[in-house]
């Protein structure tokens, strides 16, 4: 019996296949519907939401059309939108909310229209234990449709070395959502005598001026980005808070990579690192206490990386996309 997984996103391309090349095609069929896809009369403004309807509707239409149909959302919004396709469907399709996460909560009007447009989801995936518990709460989402898996993904390629790459020891630190950067400038202040090398998105240093010490590039390559990091003597991690649900995959690709650790002592985190996988852990909002540990480990090198050494054996199969694959084919036979 062939299963037909359509997966709906704002995020990829039309030829994305999300896990298609791990399982097989003599079991499943795969159609992707992407609002990149979507072409719409440039006199409507931007057309992301338009896009983003004609992507939801294109994919319920067709599996109203599929054998044994399944729709796959990827994150909360595409998740809204189909789901609000799929309710004038004739016929019934289950639907996972897949990487169900969000940097910030939707507050008052989008609370309650959230709540309205997930609410017949089946199932829901999260990263974290903490969201399960926020989410099925804060949506008034039945808590058993909430499943956790932790994030995976195959170990990042590293480029050939460029030109910003540092000539001496830097701390690096990578990415973009709820990232508190202006805490790691006030540190990178206090430790003139050190390097830092951030690669982040333009949202996420707005509005403040780091140090000389401190290189800043935005929306490098992937494999630039991760070769900042593979040649630095660890990577930084500063959230904004204790409550903070990101941070996810740049954990996973540095434990991947075998590169030192300091994060923040975040709830989204907890599934994720603990002293014995990360160099430090510190509190949120603490410059001294991050200030400290970036020191120790400039001072504590050969020791950072045995921590990491180690975490990079149990994360080749703790992060392996072999559980996603388990997980979606338990899913998909199931629903």
């Amino acid at each position: 019996m062939i299963r037909t997984i359509i997966n709906t996103t704002d995020l990829q391309d039309g030829d994305w296949q999300f896990l298609r090349p791990k399982m097989s095609d003599a079991e499943y069929a795969w159609q992707t519907y992407t609002s990149k896809a979507q072409k719409i009369r440039p006199a409507i403004g931007d057309g992301a939401r338009l896009r983003r309807l004609k992507a939801c509707v294109n994919a319920t239409r067709a599996a109203q059309q599929a054998e044994h149909p399944i729709l796959i959302s990827h994150l909360p919004i595409m998740a809204a939108w189909t789901n609000l396709a799929r309710k004038v469907m004739a016929r019934t399709v289950p639907q996972i909310a897949f990487a169900f996460n969000f940097t910030n909560l939707p507050t008052g009007m989008r609370r309650h229209a959230y709540a309205h447009a997930l609410s017949g989801i089946e199932e829901f995936v999260v990263f974290s234990t903490y969201e399960k518990n926020l989410y099925a709460e804060f949506f008034g989402l039945p808590a058993e449709r909430l499943h956790f898996t932790k994030w995976a993904m195959d170990t990042p390629i590293a480029g050939p070395r460029t030109r910003i790459i540092p000539d001496v020891p830097y701390l690096c630190a990578i990415g973009g959502e709820a990232r508190d950067y202006a805490l790691l400038s006030r540190v990178m202040q206090r430790l003139p005598h050190r390097q830092a090398v951030v690669v982040a998105r333009p949202y996420s240093v707005a509005g403040f001026d780091f140090p000389g010490n401190v290189q800043v590039h935005l929306n490098l390559p992937s494999e630039t980005t991760w070769r900042v990091a593979v040649d630095s003597v660890g990577m930084a991690l500063p959230l904004r808070s204790r409550e903070t649900m990101c941070g996810h995959i740049t954990v996973v690709a540095a434990q991947l990579l075998g590169i030192p650790l300091i994060a923040t002592d975040c709830l989204g985190l907890s599934d994720y690192v603990n002293e014995e996988s990360a160099f430090r852990i510190v509190p949120p909002k603490d410059p001294d206490a991050l200030a400290g540990a970036i020191e120790d480990l400039f001072l504590q090198r050969d020791n950072a990386k045995e921590t990491a050494a180690k975490s990079k054996i149990q994360a080749q199969s703790e992060y392996s996309l072999d559980r996603w694959v388990a997980y979606l084919e338990e899913a998909v036979r199931r629903l």
